[in-house]
């Protein structure tokens, strides 16, 4: 009986494996992840790729001290731009990025900001004229310009700016108020606030400093001329 022998050879062309998904996504260095390549954002200038999620809080911590915003690679000198990045990151972002970026463009010179912590708004100064009592246009709060701190009522620029910090809250600025209309002299030494009644102008403070009560000077035997 003669056996049968097949005419078809065996085949010994190779056949190629392709892992389904796999060539579609990409190493993000940040997060170290692995993303799909719609999850991936192209810097342009130098092509170095991050996730779209690790770019957008990359521009969002930038753009809290600075409009230009670097790519995130280590010694690159390549910067984002926000027309090209606007699709992949977050309104939160791209809104600080605008604003920063506006505010670039305003001279130092003319940039100053509401001085409560809660507001912090940036103001534009539009005139030369020396500026004192303002009204922030965002809080509706008042503020002294020239201070840049809230409003002093009763005390001068010039006196304020010569205060301690810890003379500035609003119960010491009401006392120098205090002490103004009641015309209270301050010592020279301890800074405590002394009224005289009657007498003469020589004043003995509590700490045993002796000062002229008209002028504030030290007092001396040779002191005289000041009037109350």
């Amino acid at each position: 009986m003669a056996s049968i022998i097949s005419s078809q050879n065996p085949r010994t062309d190779p056949i190629s494996e392709t892992v389904v998904g796999e060539s579609s996504r990409r190493f993000c260095k940040i997060c170290i992840g692995s993303k799909e390549s719609d999850e991936i954002f192209t810097i342009p200038g130098c092509n170095h790729q991050f996730c779209a999620e690790c770019i957008s809080e990359h521009v969002a911590i930038t753009v809290q001290e600075t409009a230009v915003v670097k790519c995130p690679e280590l010694d690159c000198r390549a910067t984002l731009n926000i027309d090209s990045s606007r699709e992949i990151i977050s309104k939160y972002a791209i809104t600080t990025w605008e604003d920063v970026l506006c505010e670039s463009l305003i001279p130092p010179s003319q940039k100053f900001y509401c001085p409560y912590k809660d507001c912090s708004a940036m103001l534009v100064k539009d005139t030369d004229e020396v500026i004192r009592e303002s009204i922030c246009p965002f809080c509706w709060r008042l503020f002294c310009a020239q201070c840049n701190v809230s409003w002093h009522s009763g005390v001068e620029c010039e006196e304020f700016q010569r205060m301690n910090e810890h003379e500035r809250g609003r119960e010491d600025l009401m006392v120098y108020e205090l002490a103004k209309q009641k015309n209270w002299q301050r010592c020279p030494k301890c800074k405590f606030f002394v009224e005289r009644n009657e007498g003469c102008l020589h004043i003995s403070c509590r700490c045993k400093f002796e000062f002229c009560y008209g002028c504030g000077a030290s007092w001396s035997s040779n002191h005289g001329g000041c009037r109350p």
